[in-house]
């Protein structure tokens, strides 16, 4: 190892989906920048020689694993809201050693960066890891679970300013101190010193009003897209791609699924019909079933890299109508392709959604402002369109292109 070198370890629960991709290319960047950096993960699916497997074997803490099977049971008569994303149930009985983390890598590290790894590590593990080694250590904040009791998303709710004593995601008032431990367990146990990263403004105010980190350190960096990949270009090729017509104007927006309140498609749905929509098509990524039976629809499906990025550059705006988010990194992605964007006053979008510049940031949950938005957008002239489109490019690679994120990094890492 070079003198000086740092050694860095991430912790993530997966290495696919959305929240494991950002871990193993977070990774990866580190590596490139020349940083002896190594990434452990619990459930590991894609190929990557870069990502190791956390080995889970039937004697590492079986008191934990007897613990965790008889809260399994319990809670799976217990409801809860689907809204709130209350995936933490487990959080006390981690079944992770911090040693057997560290015996993965090749060197003690001097950062660790912890990523999503709900069901993965908690609170006692990261003290463990904190105490084995010293190391600064930095919690990724990828959606509201590091400040909470186990809900990742709390809408109105203020609990994690608190104690989460009174949770709206658990339906059951008699069981609502699940959440008042796990918020107790990380006001116990977490490092004083650790930091967290957060990648909104939104969420930058939640964090530092939570009971949990405002008294620690916490970072605001914008979530890296690569600029070399996501980069503008030719529209009528990209349109021809998908089998658009050359004289419609496209928007594309995401349409996983319908029962995700939080990703506002109802919302986007009302939106629309509020739209003349003559010579516009709705480029449509996802599988939901959508009723625009009156409209010009192409939809296109769950997209790899590739075919996301040519849906940017086929558009000529992206509709981003999430109501509860932390991102997305969609906003991110269009912007660096110079694509506008019409979003919320939510998540990232209060970071890189300014109207006239970058698109057009409509009230929350105003669907009628969203169709305004998207209206002004589709009526823009050809020379207003290529400024925003030059204006979002700029702004982009200005704030979260390679060269500043590393140079955030490498503050966190050398502080």
């Amino acid at each position: 190892m070079a003198e000086g070198k740092r050694n860095i370890l991430n912790l993530s629960a997966l290495d696919y989906a959305g929240a494991g991709k950002f871990a193993v290319d977070f990774n990866d960047l580190l590596v490139s920048y020349g940083y002896n950096s190594y990434l452990v993960v619990k459930d590991v699916k894609t190929e990557n020689p870069a990502v190791l497997r956390y080995p889970d074997h039937k004697f590492t803490a079986p008191f934990a694993k007897l613990f965790r099977k008889m809260a399994k049971v319990k809670w799976n008569r217990v409801r809860f809201d689907y809204d709130y994303y209350f995936y933490n149930l487990y959080e006390q009985y981690s079944v992770v050693s911090a040693k057997k983390i560290l015996e993965l890598i090749p060197a003690k590290p001097d950062v660790i960066f912890i990523h999503w790894v709900t069901d993965f590590l908690n609170a006692k593990v990261i003290n463990a890891l904190y105490k084995l080694t010293g190391a600064k250590i930095y919690w990724l904040m990828i959606d509201n679970a590091p400040i909470t009791g186990g809900c990742h998303y709390p809408w109105e709710c203020r609990g994690y300013q608190t104690d989460c004593g009174n949770c709206p995601a658990i339906v059951l008032p008699e069981v609502k101190w699940l959440a008042q431990k796990n918020l107790a367990l990380k006001l116990t146990c977490l490092p004083k010193n650790m930091g967290l990263l957060v990648f909104s403004e939104s969420d930058h105010q939640r964090a530092r009003q939570s009971a949990v980190f405002k008294h620690k350190s916490i970072y605001k960096l914008l979530g890296l897209v690569d600029e070399n990949k996501f980069v503008l270009g030719d529209q009528e090729a990209a349109k021809a791609h998908f089998g658009l017509s050359s004289n419609h104007k496209v928007i594309f927006f995401g349409a996983a699924s319908l029962k995700e309140k939080r990703k506002g498609m109802h919302l986007m749905i009302e939106a629309i019909k509020l739209l003349e929509a003559e010579n516009v098509t709705f480029l449509i990524a996802g599988n939901a079933a959508l009723p625009f039976e009156n409209h010009n629809v192409k939809t296109i499906g769950y997209l790899n890299e590739e075919q996301l990025i040519k849906a940017y550059q086929a558009a000529d705006i992206f509709v981003c109508p999430s109501i509860e988010d932390s991102g997305p990194m969609m906003i991110n992605q269009s912007i660096m392709c110079g694509t506008p964007v019409v979003a919320f006053n939510t998540g990232v979008a209060q970071d890189l959604v300014h109207t006239d510049t970058t698109g057009y940031r409509a009230a929350l949950g105003d669907y009628k402002d969203l169709a305004k938005g998207i209206t002004q957008l589709l009526q823009l002239d050809e020379a207003t369109r290529r400024t925003m489109e030059k204006n979002c490019r700029d702004f982009a690679m200005s704030l979260y292109g390679k060269q500043p994120f590393h140079a955030h990094i490498a503050e966190l890492v050398n502080a």
